[in-house]
């Protein structure tokens, strides 16, 4: 299966542990690199993530994100056929209804999970 692993700054050693424990268990996994910051380094960073994305069969992006980790569920959203979409928060504070509730993590074809670390890494264990 062909995963991509996205979410926040902070996030970024849950992301790395994931990736490699998927990867041992014989699974594709794209996780993004920081782009750099010059303008060719960000043209192909931003094209990598685009193909990565639509060409994942299981999207993951761990909350809080950033306004990146929207860009990439947006594009899970459009490139969606038979692709897994799941947000994972360990609080889950993310999905509550508010002014500044993000609608997306609300769509249909979004799996909104919350709960510890070792119980993601469980369900994803399981795949």
């Amino acid at each position: 299966m062909r995963f991509y692993i996205s979410g926040g700054r902070e996030s970024a050693e849950k992301i790395a542990e994931i990736g490699e424990m998927l990867a041992r268990n014989g699974h594709i996994v794209t996780v993004p690199a920081s782009p750099g910051s010059s303008y060719d380094a960000l043209f192909e960073a931003a094209y990598k993530r685009v193909f990565s994305v639509t060409d994942a069969d299981f999207v993951l992006l761990l909350l809080p994100g950033n306004y990146e980790t929207h860009v990439e569920l947006g594009l899970a959203l459009a490139s969606r056929n038979n692709k897994r979409i799941v947000l994972w928060s360990e609080t889950g504070e993310e999905y509550a209804v508010s002014e500044n509730a993000c609608t997306f993590y609300h769509h249909t074809a979004v799996e909104r999970r919350t709960g510890s670390f070792e119980e993601l890494e469980e369900m994803l264990m399981s795949l």
